[in-house]
């Protein structure tokens, strides 16, 4: 089990997760040029999201393989609010409950003991991030509310993409050791 005192490397499996470095910038760009769904940013983005961002934010690696990342942040004047920028996993090795993982690891840090509620801005059209959210809220017996996106209020924006802000909350610091724990099958 992953701890609040776990700031370093961890195993989950074949996977370890750790805070990203600038150096990981190159390796998070791929990921997402990869993803075909997520906006892409500059190089330099990724390089300062690394940087600025890594106290809130996880890659996870394979065999020094750079092969998902969460970029997540706290929004100013909300401590108590993890909100994810993007996430992206390794085609290869998706529904394997990595997301879920590289959250979990995020939420045990010690310095986020005080967050109590996941958000996010996702496309009502990709299922995937909304089924993540969902089962986020039931792993950590929460809700989920779903509420107009920041974007829907910039004047000119694109209203194709059809953002909303999901909310899953409150979390405890038991529901948060909840979220990505695979459940084992007993036999009767």
């Amino acid at each position: 089990m992953l701890t609040g005192n776990d700031l370093g490397t961890k195993e989950a499996g074949r996977f370890s997760f750790r805070e990203p470095v600038a150096s990981d910038a190159p390796s998070v760009l791929t990921l997402v040029k990869r993803s075909n769904s997520l906006a892409l940013n500059s190089g330099q983005c990724y390089l300062m999201l690394c940087e600025h961002f890594a106290s809130t934010s996880v890659v996870a690696e394979t065999d020094g393989e750079l092969i998902g990342f969460i970029i997540a942040y706290i929004p100013p004047g909300r401590r108590d609010t993890l909100y994810i920028w993007q996430i992206a996993v390794a085609s290869h090795l998706r529904r394997l409950g990595l997301t879920k993982k590289m959250l979990r690891h995020i939420l045990a840090r010690h310095n986020l003991k005080s967050i109590r509620y996941i958000e996010a801005s996702v496309n009502r059209s990709h299922d995937p991030s909304f089924r993540l959210f969902q089962t986020l809220a039931k792993e950590g017996h929460c809700k989920m509310d779903q509420l107009p996106a920041l974007s829907a209020t910039l004047e000119g924006s694109d209203s194709s993409g059809e953002e909303q802000l999901i909310r899953v909350g409150p979390l405890d610091p038991v529901s948060k050791t909840l979220i990505g724990r695979r459940k084992r099958a007993y036999a009767i």
